[in-house]
């Protein structure tokens, strides 16, 4: 499975890539079109937030930063009934961008994917924790799993082909990682993986013990492996390499949030990233003079990604090729 891009798009994001890096210029902007969800995870308390004082246009926002890559997010970003509008306002903003929606999925119909893609969407993720009904439990939705198992399958087949399990790796499914990269290769979809932090609301039971360590190493190693089998694996070698060592420090210094990535909330506050305190309204927030501090007290992949060594295979990977 490789990234839904033509020879022409992809052209056109390598150049982009490029002139991003050469004039320090953010490669990824999150924008949170929502903090209300209706999941109940253990880790994040958004689905205690009630509050809709939500930007409705987020262009200027685009335009001003340029950048590779927009993430919609949230929250639960389709909790918005505007939000293939959203999606279409910021397709049509002249210039080239890779645009996702992160979701639970939970409101993934037939219906609302067509639109979503026809609007401009190029990759929908889907929080992706456990390869069953786990899942439900997790998120606090019933029946989640089985209908993502019949909906996601069915629109590859029909040539969706946009859907990427996102994952976090810990303690509690480290065994199921395997089983998530095989469930994954049979609906014919990619995954990406991130690891577990406790910032949302200090939730530390997630995270990899000591003693856990050795094992967790070996599961590491095992998804590197699985990676030249399956050919779904999105996220780098040096993620996997590197995450047990986050684990054990619970500190990982080099993230360059508020540079190359930064967040932007449903006010239109800049965070650098979106653990971290808002610094600057949108309007004013210029990422080369932002320096710091950053906390180094997550392994998320939004971070991890650009710290990556940029091999000749991670070309590959990124540039669809291998």
């Amino acid at each position: 499975m490789k990234i839904a891009l033509s020879p022409m798009d992809k052209f056109r994001a390598a150049g982009k890539f490029v002139d991003l890096k050469l004039n320090r210029r953010p490669l990824s902007v999150s924008i949170e079109v929502t903090k209300r969800c209706n999941a109940r995870c253990d880790f994040c308390d958004y689905w205690k937030i009630s509050d809709r004082d939500e930007m409705t246009d987020f262009t200027d926002i685009v335009r001003r930063f340029d950048p590779l890559v927009v993430v919609l997010t949230g929250g639960e970003p389709m909790i918005r009934r505007d939000l293939v509008p959203i999606i279409q306002s910021i397709k049509d903003v002249p210039g080239f961008r890779y645009i996702t929606v992160l979701t639970h999925g939970g409101f993934l119909t037939e219906a609302k994917i067509r639109e979503m893609v026809n609007a401009g969407v190029h990759q929908i993720n889907i929080s992706m924790n456990y390869p069953d009904a786990r899942q439900d439990q997790e998120r606090g939705i019933p029946g989640l799993f089985e209908r993502l198992s019949k909906t996601v399958p069915k629109m590859v087949k029909e040539g969706h082909h946009v859907f990427t399990f996102a994952s976090m790796l810990m303690v509690d499914n480290m065994h199921d990682a395997e089983p998530l990269i095989r469930l994954a290769h049979s609906w014919g979809i990619n995954i990406a993986f991130s690891g577990y932090n406790d910032l949302k609301n200090g939730n530390q039971k997630h995270f990899v013990s000591p003693e856990k360590m050795e094992e967790f190493r070996k599961v590491c190693a095992r998804i590197i492996q699985l990676k030249r089998e399956y050919g779904n694996v999105m996220t780098s070698d040096w993620f996997f390499e590197t995450l047990p060592t986050f684990y054990e420090k619970r500190h990982l210094d080099g993230c360059t949030a508020g540079k190359y990535m930064i967040h932007v909330n449903p006010k239109g506050m800049v965070q650098p990233c979106a653990e971290l305190p808002a610094v600057a309204h949108y309007s004013e927030y210029v990422p080369q003079a932002y320096a710091g501090p950053n906390c180094g007290k997550c392994f998320d992949s939004c971070r991890a990604e650009p710290q990556a060594p940029l091999t000749l295979r991670r070309l590959g990977e990124l540039t669809g090729l291998i």
